[in-house]
Formats: C-alpha cells, structure tokens, sequence
C-alpha cells in the first residue's frame, strides 16, 4: 500500500510540473504578443480618418482644378464655349472656401465627369476640323491636364486608404469627417475616369499635332 501511495503521490507532482509548466508558457507568450500581429484587431490598424481627411482634400483639389482648367480650354478649343463656361464656373466654385469641401468636391467630381464626356464626344467627332487657334488652346490644355494626372496619380493610394476606412465603419466616419464620408467613396470612379479621359486626350494631341502631345504620353506611363 505505502509503495502504491508514493506512486500516487509521484504522479500528482509530475501533474503539477506540467501545469506549471503550460501556465508559465503562457504568461512568457502574452507578454511578447505584438499589438496588431495575429488574428485579433487592434487599433493601430485603424485607419485616422480625421487626420486623413485634410491630406485627401489637398489632393483631390490638386487634381480636379487642374483637370478643369484644361478640360475648359479643350472645350473652347473644339468651340464649345457653352459648355466651357459651365466648368468654368465649376473651377470658381471649387477655389471658393467659402463653400463646404463636401459639397465642393462632390460638385467638382460632377462637373469634370460630365466635362469628360463632352471632350470625350469632340475629340472622337472626325467631322470636327480643330483651327489653328484651337490648336492653341488644345496646346494650352496640356500642362494642366500633365498636372492633374499626377495630382491624381499622388491622390489614389491616399483615397484608397480613406474608403478603407469608411466602409470598415460608416456611422463613425459620418461622425468624424462629415458629409465627406459619402463623397469619397466615389473618388475611386473620379481617378478612373480621369485616367482615361487623360489617355484620350494625349490621342487627341497626337492625331492633331499639337504641341506637348509627347510629353503628356510619356507621364501616362505612371499609370
């Protein structure tokens, strides 16, 4: 019986041991767990879309004002001067801060869509003949089309990042960032459809001969 107690007795402290033993293992493992590593969330994941916002806003502006200031010289270089001075009245209302960036942006978002397709619809029209003052303005356009594409080329990763983040929690991006939290979603279909309105201008340029045609070609290559 004594020899049969001993063994008991063993085998309650090899018990011990081991449970000691897993419980000292998985103290060591929390104190090395890594904020963000792992199947847990954490919030340095987050994305900060307050402090974001002001990054996004610069940017987009970057890019739709310059891309209305050219898409208004395309348009009067294929005569459309009705539909010029509405993106210019679009490009005045962006600058003016007087507005909420929300509603700018969702104008200016609206305004170079439809622009897009005007100029889209004029450069794909072979009954119109560009003259040589159109020629000009055409020429005049390219800078500013130059400088949108990459305004927008800096604005994609950054609205991206920023869609991520509303989508991830809409009630709390309303909550931090305002009205912008339903226009930036649509950024990304702004971004595209800048892109090919910008490779359809620099085909443009080229069937035409117009000066920069080149130039703006080779800046597509960042896309």
């Amino acid at each position: 019986m004594k020899k049969i107690k001993n063994y008991f007795n063993y085998g309650l402290f090899i018990i011990f041991l081991i449970g000691a033993s897993v419980n000292a293992n998985a103290m060591i493992h929390d104190k090395l767990k890594i904020p963000g590593v792992g199947g847990g969330s954490s919030s340095s994941s987050k994305v900060d879309l307050k402090g974001g916002k002001t990054e996004l806003v610069k940017l987009f502006f970057e890019s739709s004002n310059n891309f209305l200031e050219a898409q208004e010289l395309l348009l009067k270089a294929y005569g459309k001067n009705q539909e010029a001075g509405q993106v210019a009245a679009a490009l005045k209302y962006a600058k003016n801060s007087n507005y909420g960036e929300a509603d700018r942006m969702k104008n200016s978002i609206q305004a170079t869509t439809e622009a897009s397709k005007a100029v889209e619809a004029s450069i794909n029209d072979k009954s119109i003949k560009i003259t040589a003052e159109g020629k000009v303005l055409y020429a005049k356009a390219i800078p500013a089309t130059g400088k949108g594409l990459l305004g927008t080329i800096k604005l994609r990763p950054k609205a991206q990042q920023m869609v991520t983040g509303i989508q991830s929690n809409p009630i709390s991006a309303v909550s931090e960032i305002g009205g912008l939290a339903k226009i930036i979603p649509n950024i990304p279909s702004y971004i595209t459809t800048m892109f090919k309105t910008t490779k359809l201008i620099a085909t443009g340029a080229k069937a035409n001969d117009i000066k920069g045609a080149k130039d703006l070609e080779s800046k597509l290559g960042d896309i």
